[in-house]
C-alpha cells in the first residue's frame, strides 16, 4: 500500500534538506515536462529556423537553473558538518566524473568505441549527479563511524 506521507515530511530530515527535496521534485518535474515538450516541438520546427530550434533546445535547461539555486540555498542553510560532507562529496564526484569522461575520450580516440559529442555532453550532468550520490554515501559513512 502506498503511503500518503511524503519523503519530505520525514522527521529525521532537517528543514534545509526538506526544502531542498521539495525544490528538487519541483525542478525535476518541470525538467521532465519541458524535455518532452521540447522534443515534440523540435520535430515540428524547420531545420532552418535556428533561433526557434535553439529556444526549444534550451527549454529543458531552465529548471536546471532552479536546481542549482535550490542546492546553493541548501548549502547556505546547512550546518558546518553538513557543508564539509557536501564539499567533499562534490569534489570527489567532480574528480571521478572528470576522469571517467577523460578515460572515455581516450578509448574513443583509440577506436575502442565511437563517441557522439552531443550525447557525451548530455550525459555529463547525470554522470556527475550519480557519482555525487555515491560519493555522498561514502563520505557520510566515513563520518558516521
Amino acid at each position: 500500500m502506498l503511503s500518503t506521507t511524503s519523503v519530505c515530511d520525514d522527521d529525521r530530515l532537517t528543514p534545509p534538506i526538506r526544502r531542498y527535496l521539495r525544490w528538487l521534485v519541483v525542478s525535476m518535474s518541470m525538467y521532465a515536462s519541458l524535455l518532452v515538450t521540447s522534443l515534440f516541438a523540435l520535430r515540428a520546427v524547420p531545420a532552418d529556423a535556428l533561433v526557434l530550434r535553439a529556444a526549444f533546445g534550451l527549454l529543458p535547461a531552465l529548471p536546471l537553473l532552479l536546481l542549482v539555486w535550490a542546492f546553493a540555498r541548501y548549502i547556505r542553510e546547512a550546518d558546518e558538518m553538513q557543508r564539509q560532507i557536501e564539499l567533499q562529496s562534490v569534489a570527489l564526484a567532480a574528480m571521478v566524473t572528470g576522469i571517467g569522461f577523460m578515460v572515455a575520450g581516450f578509448l574513443g580516440s583509440a577506436g575502442v568505441f565511437a563517441l557522439k559529442g552531443n550525447l557525451v555532453a548530455i550525459l555529463v550532468l547525470p554522470a556527475l549527479l550519480g557519482s555525487y550520490g555515491v560519493a555522498k554515501a561514502v563520505v557520510q559513512r566515513s563520518y558516521a563511524g
